[in-house]
């Protein structure tokens, strides 16, 4: 019996491994979560200025990694499939607002901060990877979609959340 796997379209597609990433809370669970999202060839652009994929991985993450959780509420989102209909490319457009909670106390709260993001997102088969091989008669799932051009403006604010 076969069994044939919806890939989610690509706004919930960006939403979820944009998700994954802010509230990763291990640097192993961050990494695995910004490679399934960004292509290793990506173009990168952050508030007007270029960054390599290392700089943006690194920004993303912050200063040291000391994260809590987070959570993440999402403001706005437009997708626009490379072709009609097409689940596979396309750019999305998001705006979210995400609050983090350090592992840092100050007067028995934790610091946290607020990152407020407009983010434009162009989606592709990631044509540097390879489907994993599998056993024949295994049915295997999938999905090469890969971010290749990001543009965001984003403002990442700090706040110790007894001042609330």
């Amino acid at each position: 019996m076969s069994v044939n796997i919806v890939l989610p379209p690509l706004k919930t597609w960006a939403q979820g491994h944009l998700s994954s990433i802010i509230k990763a809370t291990t640097q192993t669970a961050f990494d695995s979560a910004f490679d399934a999202f960004v292509s290793k060839n990506a173009t990168i652009t952050v508030n007007g200025k270029k960054v390599s994929r290392d700089e943006y991985q690194k920004q993303l993450q912050g200063e040291e990694f000391d994260e809590a959780g987070a959570d993440v509420q999402f403001n706005g989102a437009v997708e626009v499939p490379a072709e009609s209909n097409s689940i596979q490319a396309g750019v999305v457009g998001l705006f979210y607002t995400a609050v983090i909670a350090e592992n840092i106390v100050v007067r028995d709260a934790p610091v946290e901060r607020q990152i407020t993001s407009s983010l434009n997102l162009v989606i592709e088969q990631d044509k540097s990877l390879s489907p994993p091989s599998l056993p024949h008669g295994i049915h295997g799932f999938f999905d090469g979609r890969r971010v290749i051009e990001l543009n965001q403006v984003i403002l990442n604010a700090s706040k110790d959340s007894s001042e609330q």
